[in-house]
């Protein structure tokens, strides 16, 4: 089974890029999200329990019959707050890191020929998780803020709070064994995404 990873910065267009490529992939390809299992993860009791602990009930969404956490407040918190950051990715990276190997398990199970993984912070924990293959979907740092401004309504603070959270685009494509460029039109990024899985041989 051959492992390709995905990663890349914030508003570079990893998922779509992830999603073409699983279109040209086609059923031979199982497929995982870091991001969808993080979102998971936050509506597990034991990582409620453990956010409350380490934040305190401002953390929950008010006035609900179940405790769920407060998403927006917890984005706000951990990229203003470097310790507030790394005490949620201490709860949250390990539970993450177990569903990918349950997927990487389940794919070779199954008898899938490629397992995509899509983990946008691969660098910033250290390069743990194993693969064949690593491509990082890269854009400008201006095109990037005006994506986040655009379609997820993220002020300029917190996005540059957030870039500066993260390994910089320069450092990850010095890091790639193969760059997607993701400046331009969705058609533009189709066609490499496309011409990788030829390359190699995948589709």
């Amino acid at each position: 089974m051959f492992s390709c990873l995905i990663t890349g910065g914030i508003g570079c267009g990893k998922s779509i890029a992830c999603s073409l490529f699983r279109a040209a992939l086609g059923e031979r390809a199982h497929y995982f999200s870091a991001d969808e299992a993080a979102r998971t993860a936050l509506e597990l009791p034991v990582v409620i329990e453990g956010l409350v602990d380490v934040f305190g009930k401002s953390c929950l969404q008010l006035n609900d019959v179940q405790p769920r956490i407060n998403k927006e407040w917890l984005r706000e918190t951990i990229f203003h707050q470097t310790k507030a950051r790394k005490a949620l990715e201490k709860i949250l990276h390990p539970i993450v890191l177990d569903a990918l190997d349950k997927h990487r398990h389940e794919a070779r199970y199954i008898g899938c020929e490629v397992f995509l993984a899509e983990v946008p912070l691969y660098y910033e924990i250290g390069g743990l998780v194993e693969a064949d293959l690593i491509i990082v979907v890269a854009a400008s740092r201006t095109v990037q803020i005006s994506r986040l401004m655009e379609r997820r309504g993220l002020d300029e603070e917190l996005i540059e709070n957030i870039l500066r959270s993260q390994w910089s685009i320069e450092d990850k494509v010095d890091k790639a064994e193969v760059v997607i460029w993701n400046d331009g039109e969705i058609t533009a990024l189709e066609t490499q995404m496309l011409t990788l899985a030829r390359q190699l041989r995948l589709a």
